[in-house]
C-alpha cells in the first residue's frame, strides 16, 4: 500500500460525513445520470422521429460526447486550478439546468411542427453535456484531496466511483425506458431531466467555499502547450505513468466492451431492441458500482495497488467466461456484472494514485490531461472494434448471407413503425399480388419496470424481421420498392430498398461477440503483464 506523505489530520474542507462531500456525491451522481439519460434518449429520439438511421444515430453519440474532451481539455484543467474547484462545480451544475432545458425545447419542437429541427437540438445537447463533463470531471476529482485527508481518499474514491457507475446504470437504462414509455411524449422526459438537474444544482451549493489551488496561474499562451507539459509530468515519474496508462486502458476496455455488447444485440436472430441492449450494457456499470466501494474498503487508509492486479486477473477470467456463455443469457449477464465488479477493483486504486501523486498546484490540469488520453483510448477502442469486424467479414469468420430469393418490385402501400423501428410492410406488385412481412400487430413491449426486467431475460423472438433502407420512411408510401427475402435458423428476413438499388449486404455475425470478448481478454492480459512489475515497484518505492 502507498502510505500518505502528509499527516492524516492535515487541514481539509470536510470528510466522508461532511456536507461538502455529501453535496459533491449528490451533484456528481445526478450529473452522471443526466449524461447517460440524455445520451440514450437523444439517440432514441433521433431514431423514433426518423431524423437519423439507427446505425448513424448510434455512431454519432460517442463523437458528440467525447469531442469536447479533446477540444477543451486544457482549458478545463487550467480553470480547475486557477479558480476554486467549488465554484467550477457549482457553475457547471447550473449550466446543466440550462442544457436540459434546451433538450426539453428540442423534444417539444420535434413533436410540434419541427420534426427535423427538434432532434438536431436534442442531439446538440449531447455535445453540450460532453462539454459539461469535460469541465466538471477535473474539478470533481481534483477537489477530492481538498475535501478528504489522505487516509480517507481511497474510501472516498470507492464511494464516488460506486455512485458514479450506479448513475451510469440508471441513466443508460432510464434513457431507454423513458423513451419507450413516453414515445411521442418526450416532453415528459425533458421535464424529468430538468428537474433532476435543478436538484443537482441545489446539492452543489452544499459544497463549502475553498480557495483556488493555483490562483496566479496564467492562461497558456498556446492553448495546447499545457497538454504537452502535463503529459511530460505524468510520464516523468513511475507512479503517475502507471496511473495514466492504467486509467487509459480502463476507458479503452469499457468502450470496447460497450461496442461488443451492441454487436451482441445486433447479431441476435432477430436482433435485440434498443431497450434490451441498453439494459445489458448497464449491467457492466452495475458490477463497477458493486466493486468500487469494496475496493475502497479493502484499501483502508492507503492506496492498495495489489487490487489493480487482482482486478485485471478477474476481468480477464470473466471475459473468457462471457465468450464461452455467449448464448446463455443468465450466465452471460452474470459474467458481465463480474467483469464490472473486478473493473472497480482495478480502477479505484489508480484514480487514487493519480490524485495522491499529482502536483498539488496542478491536480486539475493533470486530471484533464488524463481525460484527454482517455479519449484517445476510447477512439482506439472504436478503431480496433471496426478492424476486428472488417477482418471477420473479409476472412469469412462472419460470412455474408447469400441465400436470397429473387428480388420482387412493387408499390409500398403500408409501412408500420414501432418505437421508430419498421415492423410491418405491405407491397402491391405490378401483377396485383400483395407481399406482406413483419409482425402485423405490434408485439408486446415493456410498459412497466417489472416488464423491463423480464424483457431483459426474455428469449421469445419474432419469426420475421424487417430491414429497411434509411431512405425509406412513412413518407415513402406510394414509392416503388424492391424486396429481398432470406432465412436464417427459421427466421425470415425482409430487406426493403428503393427500386434499382442493390440490397444491403447482410452478415452472419453470431460468432463475432465471442471473438470480441476473447480479444478483450487478450488485451487485459497484455495490460496485466505491462503493469504488474511497475505497480509492485511503485509499492516498494513508497515504503509499503
Amino acid at each position: 500500500m502507498i502510505a500518505p506523505t502528509h499527516a492524516p489530520h492535515s487541514p481539509v474542507h470536510g470528510g466522508l460525513g461532511s456536507r461538502t462531500f455529501i453535496g459533491l456525491l449528490v451533484a456528481q451522481f445526478l450529473a452522471a445520470f443526466n449524461d447517460q439519460a440524455i445520451h440514450a434518449s437523444a439517440m432514441f429520439f433521433a431514431i423514433n422521429t426518423q431524423a437519423f438511421t439507427e446505425e448513424n444515430a448510434i455512431g454519432l453519440m460517442p463523437i458528440l460526447f467525447y469531442a469536447p474532451w479533446a477540444l477543451f481539455g486544457t482549458v478545463a484543467g487550467w480553470l480547475a486550478d486557477r479558480y476554486s474547484k467549488r465554484n467550477a462545480l457549482v457553475l457547471w451544475k447550473f449550466a446543466e439546468v440550462a442544457i436540459t432545458a434546451i433538450a426539453l425545447a428540442g423534444f417539444y419542437w420535434g413533436r410540434n411542427g419541427y420534426p427535423e429541427f427538434g432532434p438536431l437540438v436534442v442531439l446538440a445537447t449531447v455535445f453540450l453535456m460532453g462539454t459539461h463533463s469535460c469541465f466538471f470531471v477535473p474539478a470533481k476529482y481534483g477537489v477530492m484531496p481538498e475535501i478528504l485527508g489522505h487516509h480517507q481518499l481511497s474510501k472516498g474514491n470507492g464511494i464516488l466511483e460506486s455512485l458514479s457507475f450506479l448513475a451510469v446504470i440508471l441513466g443508460t437504462v432510464s434513457g431507454g425506458v423513458l423513451s419507450y414509455l413516453y414515445q411521442g411524449q418526450e416532453v415528459i422526459v425533458g421535464v424529468i431531466l430538468v428537474s433532476l438537474a435543478i436538484v443537482g444544482a441545489a446539492a452543489s451549493l452544499l459544497i463549502r467555499k475553498m480557495p483556488a489551488s493555483n490562483p496566479f496561474k496564467p492562461f497558456p499562451r498556446y492553448v495546447y502547450a499545457p497538454l504537452v507539459a502535463s503529459i511530460r509530468v505524468l510520464l516523468s515519474t513511475k507512479a503517475l505513468r502507471v496511473a495514466l496508462l492504467g486509467i487509459a486502458f480502463f476507458t479503452f476496455v469499457v468502450a470496447f466492451m460497450r461496442a461488443a455488447v451492441y454487436m451482441l444485440g445486433e447479431s441476435q436472430n432477430p436482433r435485440w431492441d434498443e431497450l434490451k441492449t441498453s439494459a445489458v450494457v448497464g449491467t457492466v456499470a452495475l458490477g463497477i458500482g458493486l466493486g468500487s466501494p469494496l475496493a475502497g474498503l479493502l484499501s483502508g487508509r492507503r492506496v492498495e495497488l495489489r487490487l489493480v492486479i487482482g482486478g485485471a486477473i478477474g476481468m480477464m477470467v470473466l471475459l473468457v467466461g462471457a465468450a464461452y456463455f455467449i448464448g446463455q443469457m443468465t450466465y452471460l449477464i452474470a459474467c458481465i456484472i463480474g467483469i464490472g465488479f473486478f473493473t472497480g477493483f482495478y480502477i479505484v486504486p489508480l484514480f487514487t494514485l493519480l490524485q495522491h501523486k499529482a502536483p498539488k498546484t496542478s491536480k486539475g490540469e493533470m486530471i484533464a490531461t488524463s481525460n484527454f488520453v482517455n479519449v484517445t483510448g476510447a477512439i482506439a477502442a472504436t478503431a480496433l472494434f471496426k478492424i476486428v469486424v472488417l477482418v471477420a467479414h473479409a476472412t469469412g469468420f462472419a460470412p455474408a448471407i447469400a441465400n436470397r430469393s429473387p428480388t420482387e418490385t412493387g408499390e409500398l402501400r403500408v409501412l408500420s413503425l414501432s418505437h421508430g423501428r419498421p415492423v410491418h410492410f405491405e407491397i402491391r406488385t405490378d401483377s396485383g399480388r400483395m407481399i406482406r412481412g413483419g409482425v402485423a400487430v405490434e408485439a408486446d413491449r415493456p410498459d412497466t419496470l417489472g416488464d423491463v426486467v423480464s424483457h431483459l431475460f426474455d428469449s421469445v423472438q419474432s419469426k420475421e424481421v424487417l430491414e429497411v433502407d434509411g431512405s425509406i420512411s412513412a413518407k415513402s408510401i406510394g414509392d416503388r420498392i424492391d424486396v429481398s427475402r432470406f432465412e436464417t435458423d427459421g427466421v425470415t428476413h425482409y430487406d426493403l430498398v428503393p427500386t434499382g438499388q442493390p440490397p444491403t449486404t447482410d452478415y452472419d455475425n453470431r460468432r463475432l461477440p465471442s471473438l470480441l470478448f476473447l480479444s478483450a481478454a487478450i488485451l487485459t492480459f497484455g495490460i496485466l503483464v505491462a503493469l504488474t512489475r511497475p505497480l509492485l515497484q511503485v509499492r516498494r518505492m513508497e515504503g509499503e
